[in-house]
């Protein structure tokens, strides 16, 4: 996305240095007001959600005391009831803690100040650190009981443990799970059936957690990744889709906020995040009648569900009467006389238009489409003859949306025809041709994530396949990347991950296999068969099988379909033999050799 510049719409650099600042060069108004007034309320759930995003090896009892230690120091600072908010004390509290930051290797980020000491200690957040444990909901009776004894202490760890197992998640999005999960415990311990009711309320909510931070962190990574030019530009497709009866000074000023908010929640600065967040809510919720007539009943909630519902909503519809032709967008104007700003401004003003007058379309979708419609203008405003050379623009943006909707058609009819196993074992075949580097539990929990996009969306209505899948591939992807960034996967997704946002998941498309990679010498060990695969039922059997299938791969990657049948019967047949002898690891030991021999004959390796 090269049309939006740093110094771009939104000016996130200029609004982030002063919170008193509440317009930018281009005059854009805030929604935020300067005031930041802090409460002893607000501090004791965010104190402990920052302390352990930052320092998530803490143990409770650790972040416990350097909340009431942050907490003290904030009110003696205070003199009106309002405690300082500024993201420094509760870093000045991690760093003063001299034990603590010796403990989990912090005195080299503590030993730097203001910004650098800002960004060193962000540089440590990991997802899902290794050194913390997997997360487990207490038993039942447990919970119950520990609820009743102390509900504030219960809660507080029940955000601790979320804390500092997704430390990007941002905090808005904890304190409404937490919400959620009290009042879970509360209708589950009167349950007659409290297991049941306990197991079918928890996977709602390990959904939305799963969900949630797999969603922030992705966009963490993009602003790191791309700056904020690309925030920018898709905050202003979301808000135009979801609020589509809003004009463009509404879109702008409030991309404005939610572009910020976005970046202050990544930095860390939960009580920011909160709050604004909060402020942006209540100024929707008031502009509603020209916003958005979708948000009504969201309106009503408590603000701690406010902002997931209006997120959550579904995007508004076409106003009527509105219609857009991208060949006479730009009227008589000359685009290449256009300055920097003006250039800017106009392709804000379009993505806000296309967005509003295509609500169902994927973001990346319209990314593309703006990308192309910013080319052609730049190369036609050139050519002297503007309208002739617009003659085929809007085929080509077309041509953007018309590839996202065979793809989508092409995955569904894959997925009706061959199921989840299947597809998935379709993916891996791909996705080790892509990425070989990767192991074989990540490449199946890969395609895992993808065959559960085709199984979400492809429920859908066809009209919405395109854009559900599209949004999830994005994450999908994403992820990957993220992956990619912690320890270089091979060039190709490397450049995919890197060099252009928009085109990331047709990028991902068009690579086909790493064509760097070199087989490692063959290897028996990796084609061991024992009597477990005879026992080894459902889920563990087909994660033996794809196991296999890894392997097979990446040994060759060039396989053919044909010698994939042929060593998949060949592979039946062992099973169907073994699992009848009378001594089945006995058989697998003779059997075993000879299918690899015939395995390595067929392929030539």
């Amino acid at each position: 996305m090269k049309w939006i510049t740093p110094a771009s719409l939104i000016l996130l650099l200029h609004f982030a240095a002063s919170k008193a600042l509440h317009e930018n060069e281009f005059g854009i108004a805030s929604t935020l007001d300067s005031s930041q007034c802090v409460t002893e309320k607000n501090v004791l759930s965010i104190a402990t959600i920052t302390f352990t995003q930052f320092v998530p090896e803490a143990t409770e009892e650790e972040v416990n005391k350097m909340t009431s230690d942050v907490l003290a120091a904030m009110k003696k600072n205070s003199g009106d009831g309002c405690l300082e908010s500024q993201l420094s004390v509760f870093l000045d509290e991690i760093c003063h803690e001299t034990e603590l930051s010796n403990k989990y290797g912090l005195s080299g980020c503590c030993s730097q100040s203001g910004v650098e000491r800002h960004q060193c200690l962000l540089a440590r957040k990991k997802t899902a650190p290794a050194s913390v444990p997997p997360f487990q909901f207490p038993e039942p009776a447990e919970s119950c009981k520990a609820h009743e004894e102390n509900r504030a202490v219960f809660m507080n760890r029940f955000i601790y443990e979320v804390s500092r197992r997704n430390p990007f998640m941002y905090a808005p999005a904890i304190l409404s799970l937490a919400a959620q999960y009290d009042k879970v415990v509360l209708a589950c311990c009167k349950a007659d059936n409290k297991e049941e009711c306990f197991q079918t309320k928890r996977a709602s909510i390990a959904k939305e957690l799963r969900e949630g931070s797999m969603l922030n962190e992705h966009v963490c990574s993009v602003i790191r990744k791309f700056e904020s030019r690309n925030l920018q530009a898709t905050t202003i497709i979301k808000l135009s889709q979801k609020l589509t009866e809003a004009n463009f000074t509404e879109i702008q000023k409030l991309a404005l906020d939610v572009a910020h908010i976005h970046e202050e929640c990544c930095q860390g600065n939960s009580l920011e995040c909160l709050q604004d967040g909060e402020k942006v809510m209540t100024y929707i919720c008031s502009q509603q009648n020209i916003l958005s007539s979708k948000i009504a009943e969201c309106c009503k909630l408590p603000m701690i569900q406010l902002g997931f519902c209006i997120i959550h909503a579904e995007n508004g519809v076409k106003p009527e009467g509105l219609s857009l032709n991208p060949s006479q967008f730009l009227g008589d104007r000359n685009f290449a006389q256009f300055s920097s700003e003006e250039k800017i401004m106009f392709m804000a003003s379009f993505l806000h238009e296309y967005s509003r007058t295509h609500p169902n379309l994927p973001v990346s979708v319209i990314l593309r489409i703006a990308k192309t419609y910013q080319e052609i203008l730049e190369k036609c405003s050139q050519s002297g003859n503007l309208p002739g050379c617009q003659d085929n623009l809007e085929e080509e943006l077309q041509k953007h949306i018309e590839e996202s909707q065979a793809l989508s058609k092409q995955s569904c009819a894959l997925y009706q025809t061959l199921g989840d196993y299947k597809l998935q074992n379709l993916f891996l075949i791909g996705y080790t041709r892509k990425a070989p580097q990767l192991t074989s539990a990540e490449l199946i929990d890969l395609t895992g994530k993808m065959v559960s996009i085709a199984s979400t969306c492809c429920q859908l209505s066809e009209e919405k396949w395109s854009g559900c899948g599209e949004g999830m591939a994005d994450i999908f992807i994403g992820h990957l990347c993220i992956r990619n960034e912690a320890s270089p996967v091979n060039s190709g997704i490397s450049h995919c991950c890197n060099s252009s946002y928009s085109n990331r998941r047709l990028c991902i498309t068009s690579f086909l296999r790493d064509e760097t990679y070199a087989p490692p010498p063959f290897s028996e060990d990796k084609f061991i068969f024992h009597k477990d695969l005879c026992q080894a039922q459902g889920k563990a059997l087909q994660t033996m099988k794809q196991e296999l299938l890894i392997n097979l791969v990446k040994q060759k990657p060039e396989l053919t379909e044909e010698q994939l049948a042929a060593v998949t019967a060949d592979f039946s047949g062992l099973l169907e033999k073994c699992c009848k002898a009378q001594d089945q690891e006995v058989c697998f030991t003779e059997e075993g050799p000879k299918l690899i021999s015939k395995t390595r004959d067929a392929l030539g390796v």
